[in-house]
């Protein structure tokens, strides 16, 4: 258990590297007023996320208990397909993020922005690999329900960090904290998918391996 969950706590630090809701959260914290709006953006990413990832888990969950004796060749098999496509993401991360930009909600209500931190990350969702490689590893552990809803509370409130430690500098420096903001948005910019490439492909190589080494019979988690 304390591997397994130092595991996902390093997965859920990998996951939080996400430059959109970080601009976004950066955009809110400088209009007037923004800390209502703020914890409502976060409320609605945590709980949106925490929600999504509980439902797979439970669906697949049922699915393994639907169908009794899947070979653990199987989960593996999964855990090498995500492992190669978060290779390929990684690889390919820095022209994908030339290419796109955080978009900003229209408007700043407390109500508007909770529907647009989860509207955004459901759309997101599809492609949260380091999201889907943890609710592999949850899944395959087999936890009670209690536990999961633990663990994925845990994950999300690993994955939200960011966001609630930049509202923590603004809420202690109040305006004076914008310049910093600011300078840390441009180093986000400039660093933030160079970074998350070289970890996105760290972690794909990881699970490739750790599936080479399953068909070897010597399995690394």
């Amino acid at each position: 258990m304390p591997s397994l969950l130092a595991y996902l706590v390093a997965i859920a630090a990998l996951d939080s590297l996400n430059p959109t809701t970080t601009a976004v959260q950066m955009y809110l914290l400088s209009t007037p007023k923004p800390v209502p709006r703020s914890v409502s953006f976060i409320a609605g990413v945590f709980i949106t996320y925490w929600t999504a990832g509980l439902a797979v888990v439970l669906g697949a969950s049922q699915l393994t208990i639907n169908l009794p004796g899947l070979p653990p060749s199987l989960m593996y098999t999964l855990q090498l397909i995500i492992g190669i496509v978060l290779l390929l993401v990684g690889w390919n991360l820095k022209n994908a993020a030339d290419s796109q930009e955080a978009k900003r909600p229209a408007q700043l209500t407390i109500a508007q922005t909770f529907f647009f931190g989860s509207a955004a990350t459901l759309w997101d969702f599809p492609t949260a690999l380091p999201y889907l490689t943890a609710i592999e590893r949850i899944v395959r552990s087999q936890f009670d329900l209690l536990t999961t809803m633990s663990i994925l509370a845990i994950y999300n409130a690993i994955f939200v960090f960011p966001l609630i430690a930049l509202l923590g500098l603004y809420i202690c420096l109040g305006e004076h904290s914008l310049n910093l903001i600011q300078a840390i948005n441009r180093s986000v910019q400039k660093w933030g998918h160079k970074i998350l490439r070289v970890l996105l492909m760290g972690l794909g190589i990881l699970l490739i391996v750790d599936c080479i080494a399953f068909a070897l019979g010597r399995p690394i988690f």
